[in-house]
């Protein structure tokens, strides 16, 4: 662990104590995080249970730090959330002021992941100019990530991309930790707000280059759904089947090994302009509204209007979509959907109105 994870502000006359056995495995865990999360996964349960035994109350709080961030990855984001808000309050007591923004900042990603986008804003940005002054490297990069999420989610692309530049300048690869892997799936996603789509793709390869290095499923996942939508959006969705298969049938694995199953919307959207309607259907048959943001619920939307078109029942699918531009009218705050995919909206009602022969409507 870089220095600058040791306790604050040791007084002047006394040398900051070593860190515990606990502690020690805990921050190895953390190095791992982005590099080889099974190996994380299985160093976090020991340093738990050793700090437990031995009543360490910072090797308590670093253990379940680093456990939220893996939970972030690889559970729920209310399970990591609970994980990252007992760590943050650990750090607090102990006066240990860098960890505990690192709390935040996680937690702030988790209520983000929840659609909860403007209680992150909240939490994050009265931290920023504390962050830029006591946070270095892959940390003050995890802070400036969550951070240019909120941005992205607010459709504020500007900020957002500037976060993710400046994030990717503190984690690149050779202080990262690994965790530039993650900044360039980020930016893709941003790209592809933007409708950038062939620079969305150099930043997916980009990661993927360096994924080879690394053990993170969720990063490898999200690089791969990033492809998918880019050769969606480029009409070469065929291509793209491969990502789609690999994803489709990979396994749950907490620990963090393998890709997850995940983005089945996107996914369904896919193949179905890949001519594979069977696929589509058993991809969206998997979908868990439970867990649906708004993007991703509009995006389940086309791919149901598609597949009625592609039935033959181009009317049932303009009233579906009919049905999606009402309600993204409706929207407001953190339950409006993001700028591409009602974008995609738009695009798709057009699409089907010319094939219904309207063409001034679809214009």
């Amino acid at each position: 662990m870089s220095a600058h994870f040791a306790s604050q502000a040791p007084s002047a006359h006394r040398a900051a104590a070593p860190p515990s056995p606990a502690t020690r495995l805990a921050q190895k865990a953390w190095r791992l995080l982005h590099t080889d999360a099974g190996a994380a996964y299985a160093l976090i349960e020991q340093a738990w249970a050793r700090a437990d035994q031995g009543q360490d109350a910072v090797g308590l709080a670093w253990a379940q730090l680093v456990r939220g961030f893996h939970r972030l990855s690889f559970a729920s984001p209310t399970a990591a959330a609970a994980e990252l808000s007992a760590a943050r309050s650990r750090f607090a007591d102990l006066h240990e002021r860098a960890p505990e923004l690192l709390a935040v900042a996680g937690l702030a990603r988790a209520l983000w992941r929840q659609g909860q986008v403007q209680r992150a804003a909240d939490l994050l940005h009265p931290l920023r100019d504390e962050a830029l002054r006591t946070l270095r490297h892959e940390q003050l990069a995890i802070y400036l990530n969550a951070l240019a999420g909120c941005h992205s989610a607010r459709g504020d692309s500007e900020q957002a991309m500037a976060c993710m530049a400046q994030a990717l300048r503190e984690a690149g690869p050779k202080r990262g930790l690994g965790y530039d892997v993650a900044l360039h799936a980020n930016l893709s996603h941003e790209l592809l707000e933007l409708g950038d789509l062939h620079e969305a793709l150099r930043q997916i390869e980009r990661g993927l280059e360096r994924i080879h290095q690394c053990s993170h499923g969720r990063a490898h996942t999200v690089l791969l759904v990033n492809r998918v939508v880019a050769l969606t959006g480029l009409g070469r969705a065929r291509e793209a089947l491969p990502d789609v298969h690999a994803i489709a049938s990979a396994q749950p694995d907490g620990s963090g090994r393998g890709l997850l199953p995940m983005h089945f919307e996107a996914l369904a959207l896919c193949a179905l302009r890949a001519g594979v309607p069977e696929l589509a259907q058993d991809l969206m048959a998997r979908v868990n509204p439970a867990t649906q943001l708004p993007d991703d619920r509009l995006e389940l939307g086309m791919a149901q209007a598609l597949a009625t078109h592609l039935r033959g029942d181009t009317a049932g699918g303009l009233v579906r979509l009919q049905v999606l531009q009402d309600a993204c009218e409706r929207a407001l705050g953190d339950a409006r959907p993001g700028m591409r995919l009602r974008c995609d909206l738009a695009e798709l009602r057009a699409e089907l109105l010319e094939a219904s022969g309207d063409a001034p409507a679809a214009l």
